[in-house]
């Protein structure tokens, strides 16, 4: 396995986050950076290959910070 391979990865998805950060206007926190990053490692090998393919991408599935709340109520939990 080439390492170089691995740090373009990680540089992309790196610049991706922090442009959806830039977009939404709030500062990173741990667990947003885990969903994100998350997201835009299952992206990547599907074609999204560059840092504005993967951030359109992420700004189009995750709109805002409240999106990656993980601890919302579910409508089962109400009834």
């Amino acid at each position: 396995m080439n390492n170089s391979v691995n740090v373009v990865d990680y540089a992309v998805i790196s610049r991706a986050l922090a442009a959806w950060f830039r977009f939404y206007e709030v500062d990173p926190e741990e667990r947003m950076l885990e969903v994100l990053a998350q997201a835009a490692s299952e992206l990547y090998p599907g074609g999204y290959r560059s840092p504005d393919d993967l951030a359109t991408s992420l700004i189009g599935s995750y709109v805002g910070p409240w999106s990656l709340m993980t601890n919302a109520p579910t409508s089962a939990s109400v009834h």
